[in-house]
Parts: structure tokens; C-alpha cells; sequence
């Protein structure tokens, strides 16, 4: 809870938010949490694999970068991930290493098969970095990670 600061300020960052330009509090991208609406937010998100959350660290520094997530979303039957990096750091192998991370948790530490994501094709940064982890996007828009193929492509 006391390190709830940074994703306050995570996600009230603009540079950091602007590529959810059309969401967030009056379509700015950002959310605009108090400390008491994070600690509410967090109090419903330690609940794996339903709901996973944890920062991104830097290990020379010791430093947030962005943070990543899994959630359930009962009407796809899928875990959809996300990974916000903040936009200072981006450019430098964070949001890569983050969702081989954040793979790795999915299928070794709670048994999941496939876990999946749903932004624009446009978001081009984003889906270069979705595909080198393995990710493949579907016909339906989805990009899709399953166990099998991150296997096959991170494990020597």
C-alpha cells in the first residue's frame, strides 16, 4: 500500500498516458487517482491469476519503470495482460523484458495456457514489442501469447 504513490503518479503522467488519448478522466488518457482510490483499486487486484499487478523495477537503480497486469475478462474467457512503461524509460528493453516477466508468471507460477491483449494496429511501437515476445495477433484483432509458443521461442 505505501508504494501505491507511483502508480498514482503513473498514471496522472501525460507523456506517459498519451497514447490512451480518448480514455481516462475526460478523454485525457490519464486517471486521476487519490491515495485512497488506489488503495481501494489494489485491494481488488491481489487476487491471481484472476488479477495479478507489480512494477516493473530497474535493477541498477532500484527505480520503478511501469508496471505490469493480468486480468480475467469473463467475457472473452481470456487473461488479457497490460504493461505501462513510463515515458521516460521507453526505448530501452523495459516493455520487452516487462511481458517476458509477466509471461513467465502466467504460465509457470499460475498454470495459465494463453494470455492475450487488444490495442490498435496503429499502436505500431507497441505491437513490434508484443511480436518479438511471441505474441501474434489474430484476425479479430486479439494478440494472443500462448504457453506453447513463448516456450518455444525463450527457452534454450
Amino acid at each position: 500500500m505505501d508504494q501505491l504513490a507511483y502508480r498514482v503518479k503513473l498514471l496522472a503522467d501525460k507523456d506517459t498516458m498519451k497514447y490512451n488519448k480518448g480514455y481516462g478522466d475526460n478523454g485525457s488518457g490519464c486517471y486521476y487517482l487519490t491515495q485512497e482510490q488506489a488503495e481501494h483499486w489494489f485491494k481488488n487486484w491481489d487476487n491471481p491469476p484472476q488479477r495479478y499487478y507489480s512494477y516493473l523495477m530497474n535493477s541498477l537503480d532500484g527505480l520503478p519503470v511501469g508496471d505490469v497486469n493480468i486480468r480475467y475478462d469473463e467475457g472473452r474467457k481470456l487473461h488479457m495482460v497490460g504493461i505501462v512503461i513510463e515515458a521516460s524509460r521507453r526505448g530501452q528493453g523495459y516493455a520487452e523484458e516487462g511481458l517476458k516477466l509477466l509471461a513467465e508468471k502466467a504460465f509457470t507460477d499460475f498454470g495459465l495456457n494463453e494470455i492475450a491483449d487488444d490495442f490498435p494496429i496503429s499502436r505500431i511501437a507497441a505491437e513490434r514489442v508484443f511480436k518479438k515476445v511471441g505474441f501474434i495477433r489474430r484476425l479479430d484483432g486479439l494478440l494472443i501469447l500462448t504457453k506453447e509458443d513463448f516456450l518455444k521461442l525463450h527457452t534454450k
